[in-house]
């Protein structure tokens, strides 16, 4: 999936060992469109992707899959995580 939107914080790197993260900010459009083509990934098998300016990281998932679901009361805020991980 091509991730579009204004990235923002970013901790580590895609290429060095260990944790990265990259926080982007979408307009409703570029959001719906990232987890359309997320979906498209998923379903078809196989490696999935996520890649935006020249970098690209990606796993061929296992199942079961994982979804977090996290509502902060004070701030009003719906966080949800898709947790794809590859095993060997």
């Amino acid at each position: 999936m091509q991730i579009t939107g204004k990235p923002g914080k970013s901790d580590g790197t895609p290429f060095g060992p260990g944790k990265f993260e990259q926080e982007f900010y979408a307009t409703r459009a570029e959001m719906a469109q990232v987890l359309r083509d997320l979906a498209a990934e998923i379903e078809a098998g196989g490696r999935v992707e996520a890649s935006w300016d020249s970098h690209s990281v990606g796993v061929s998932p296992c199942e079961p899959l994982k979804i977090e679901v996290q509502y902060k009361t004070d701030k009003r805020e719906l966080e949800v995580q898709f947790k794809l991980k590859e095993f060997p």
